[in-house]
């Protein structure tokens, strides 16, 4: 029986350590290919790379940084997204480090043009760092992106759930290919749906960071109750849910949960 009670205790033991020091360090890239009905063929094979939740100062430190940019600079995109959560708030950075930080997220290359949204964790000078390193912050505010045609995508921030029809608004009102929008809380999408708006890109659920077979993300938060999982449709809006790359320190480690950068294609 005491046999038993310490084979237990040391496989209890050993799964704490892998899903700390190991899945919770790991990550993948998740390549998803979205049909689009009426894309233009300007868009059709367009590329876009979300990465969300790095909570540096959690798992990641900021040479982990640097793998995550060399691995997203592969992958050739045609913009990319970061939806939010940039360093853990309980960790505070050097100047030197967020120097370096700058830096890196500076270095990201894509062919057109690179997109933020503001976290919870986010503190004060989060679009100070953002905008130092050629980020463009979508506070509740849209942009038009226009690549080899007339028709552009239109693509939105939404930092506060209670402004999105003034988010979506842009005064040149142009006919669009398709319509993004960016929002790091998932639980917006309730309301986001009931506009014209094509695709969601989210995260901060981290999936519920410990996820069960058959049951799914068991951990909820404020903002992500509702949607913990990847993947949601509602009124013909597609959302996609990053597991982000960090961890929410309340909990310490991921569970059959590996973090993520995720690679979207358009395809007619």
């Amino acid at each position: 029986m005491k046999k038993i009670i310490l084979i237990f205790i040391l496989l209890i033991i050993g799964i704490v350590l892998y899903t700390r020091f190991v899945e919770s360090n790991n990550y993948k890239i998740t390549e998803t290919q979205i049909k689009i009905d009426n894309l233009s063929d300007a868009f059709d094979g367009f590329k876009i790379v979300q990465f969300s939740d790095l909570l540096i100062g959690s798992t990641k430190n900021i040479s982990d940084l640097e793998n995550i940019v060399n691995d997203i600079n592969n992958i050739d995109a045609d913009i990319i997204v970061f939806t939010g959560d940039l360093i853990s708030n309980d960790y505070n950075t050097s100047e030197n480090e967020t120097e370096r930080i700058i830096e890196l997220l500076q270095s990201l290359e894509c062919t057109l043009y690179k997109y933020a949204v503001i976290g919870d964790n986010d503190s004060n000078n989060y679009k100070e760092i953002m905008t130092d390193a050629d980020f463009i912050v979508l506070d509740n505010s849209s942009n038009y992106i226009f690549y080899k045609d007339i028709t552009p995508i239109k693509i939105t921030g939404i930092t506060d759930s209670n402004n999105i029809e003034k988010a979506l608004e842009i005064s040149d009102n142009l006919e669009t290919s398709y319509n993004i929008v960016l929002t790091h809380e998932p639980d917006n999408l309730d309301e986001i749906a009931q506009y014209d708006v094509d695709l969601v890109l989210a995260g901060h659920s981290l999936l519920g960071q410990i996820r069960i077979p058959f049951v799914g993300g068991i951990i909820k938060k404020d903002g992500a109750h509702k949607y913990v999982d990847s993947y949601y449709e509602t009124n013909n809006t597609k959302m996609y849910v990053s597991s982000g790359l960090g961890i929410d320190n309340n909990y310490y480690f991921r569970l059959f949960n590996k973090p993520e950068i995720n690679l979207y294609r358009l395809t007619k």
